[in-house]
């Protein structure tokens, strides 16, 4: 993995509250994880995210008022060394390709949210993570 200290620290920028209690529940059952702060909005992430100082950002791409895919390209540009784990909705490739160019190391379908752990530890790991 990148970095030695553990529990690796996840915040999680999500806007549905059954999606966001989803996340911390499959985050929690691993030891080495451990959410260190929740945002609605992508101003919130942006206020949250640097008194955190997490390992992992997992976004949703569809937020209000600003997209996960443009917050990732802010957060990458003030944080270059930052991972951060796109986390939608949508089963399009053309979604999955934007997430990576914006700088997102991994792409999650909420539909497939049971492979979210293993995405973010293929993450940490250093590994891009796109789910089929």
């Amino acid at each position: 993995m990148t970095k030695q200290r553990l529990p690796y620290k996840v915040f999680i920028v999500e806007d549905h509250l059954a999606m966001r209690q989803a996340y911390v529940d499959l985050i929690a059952r691993e030891n080495n994880l451990k959410v260190c702060g929740i945002a609605v909005t992508a101003h919130e992430a942006l206020e949250q995210i640097p008194e955190c100082q997490p390992d992992i950002v997992l976004i949703d791409v569809s937020l209000n008022g600003m997209s996960g895919i443009e917050l990732t390209q802010q957060l990458k540009n003030q944080y270059p060394e930052l991972l951060v784990l796109i986390i939608s909705g949508h089963e399009e490739p053309f979604y999955a390709r934007k997430a990576i160019q914006a700088g997102a190391r991994g792409y999650v379908v909420k539909r497939r949210v049971w492979l979210l752990t293993q995405a973010i530890h293929d993450v940490l790991e250093g590994e891009i993570h796109i789910t089929p």
